[in-house]
């Protein structure tokens, strides 16, 4: 009996909150919006990593890894519930949008078709795009196990810099450009 309120509460809010629906993709208004940003932060990440990497492959004995405590594990916890709360809204945002735009009736033949191409003129605005937005966000608080990685294994490949810089320019170009894919790719 009680479950049904807490339910209702949860899909309000990553659904139907008003910051939900009214968000929109703007160079102006959204945090990390710009391809400057987008550039420079990516230049940052590599740079950090690098240096990071070289001082300790200098100072520090290559057998002793530097103590991170439980700073890794409360990573993975935050990364877990983000995602977690990122995978709810979109798929509860995605049912709303279907069912008050009416897009899978109107444009589109089946919900497949919704699902992979937008129809044409969709700007970077509401439910959706709201967690497409948070779903980039959160690429930035991924990279942060590089540093772990670094930290605790001395490890640091070109390959995975590159890997965890290309979901970042992949959801960024999503919001920037109304891509349609980006639901499945989120859910998935």
């Amino acid at each position: 009996m009680q479950t049904q309120p807490i339910l209702h509460r949860f899909s309000h809010m990553v659904s139907e909150h008003p910051t939900v629906i009214g968000f929109r993709w703007s160079h102006a208004q959204s945090w990390g919006a710009t391809w400057a940003f987008l550039f420079s932060s990516i230049s940052f990440y590599f740079t950090l990593s690098t240096t990071l990497h070289v001082i300790l492959l200098l100072f520090r004995h290559r057998s002793r890894p530097v103590p991170v405590g439980p700073f890794p594990a409360v990573h993975s916890l935050v990364m877990s519930v983000v995602s977690a709360t990122i995978l709810a809204g979109t798929l509860t945002s995605a049912a709303a949008e279907i069912r008050d735009t009416r897009w899978l009736w109107g444009r589109s033949k089946t919900t497949i078709h919704w699902l992979l191409c937008f129809p044409l003129g969709t700007r970077s605005s509401g439910r959706v795009f709201f967690w497409s937005y948070a779903f980039y966000l959160s690429r930035y608080l991924h990279v942060m196990r590089t540093f772990f990685t670094i930290l605790r294994k001395r490890r640091l490949s070109l390959f995975h810099l590159f890997v965890n810089s290309i979901p970042i320019m992949m959801s960024f170009l999503w919001l920037e450009f109304s891509q349609s894919f980006q639901v499945l790719q989120i859910v998935s």
